[in-house]
Parts: structure tokens; C-alpha cells; sequence
């Protein structure tokens, strides 16, 4: 079984905020490309009618998630997003450590977790 850890975190945007999100994509895929092995995907979409601002995020285990998310919340994007956006929703899909959901917890994460049931990958 695969150690991968995928993530989608699905934002409602502030009408109006569309253009600054796409802007600080940029910015994010830009500074988290330099400095994470651990990542394996990291894409940000926008749907069309610039209302759901999405991750899709695919780490090689759960420490490198982990990682990820400590450089997210203790760094100045997360702020820039939040500002920008309205509640959402964050799946983290595979093999999460309890030190993960631990770490998460405490940092204030609203999760929602899926164990992989069977499948595979090209």
C-alpha cells in the first residue's frame, strides 16, 4: 500500500477576490516548489464562475504533509487566503500518522479523513 498522502481543500471566495487568489497561487506554487522534496503535486484550480478556490495536493508520506502544512499555517499565505475566502473544505485522502491528526488538531485544522480502500496508480 502506498504511503502517498493527497489532499483537496476546496474554498468559497469572497466575491471580488478572484483576481488577488490567482495572484497569490502563483506566489504559493512558486515558494512551496523551491522548498518541499515531500511534495509530489501541488495545483491550484479556480472553477468558472470564480466562486471555489481548490488545492490538489499529493505528498510522498505523512511527515511530508505534515511539513507542508506547518510552512502553510505558520507562514504569510495563509492569512492572504483566509482574507480572500469563506469557510471550505479539507479531505486529506490515505495513511495519516497520529502524530498528523494530532498536530492538525491542535493547529486548529477542520479535517476531514479518508482511508484508501483499494485502487492504483499509472
Amino acid at each position: 500500500m502506498s504511503e502517498q498522502i493527497q489532499i483537496t481543500y476546496e474554498l468559497n471566495i469572497i466575491p471580488g477576490k478572484a483576481e488577488e487568489l490567482r495572484q497569490i497561487a502563483k506566489e504559493m506554487v512558486a515558494f512551496n516548489d523551491n522548498d518541499e522534496p515531500g511534495t509530489l503535486r501541488y495545483n491550484v484550480y479556480m472553477n468558472e464562475d470564480e466562486t471555489l478556490f481548490t488545492f490538489l495536493e499529493t505528498f510522498i508520506d505523512s511527515e511530508s504533509c505534515r511539513f507542508h502544512g506547518e510552512r502553510f499555517a505558520g507562514g504569510l499565505f495563509v492569512g492572504q487566503v483566509l482574507d480572500r475566502t469563506d469557510g471550505g473544505r479539507l479531505c486529506i485522502f490515505g495513511p495519516v500518522s497520529k502524530d498528523f491528526k494530532k498536530w492538525a488538531t491542535e493547529a486548529g485544522f477542520e479535517i476531514e479523513y479518508f482511508d484508501f480502500i483499494d485502487g492504483f496508480i499509472h
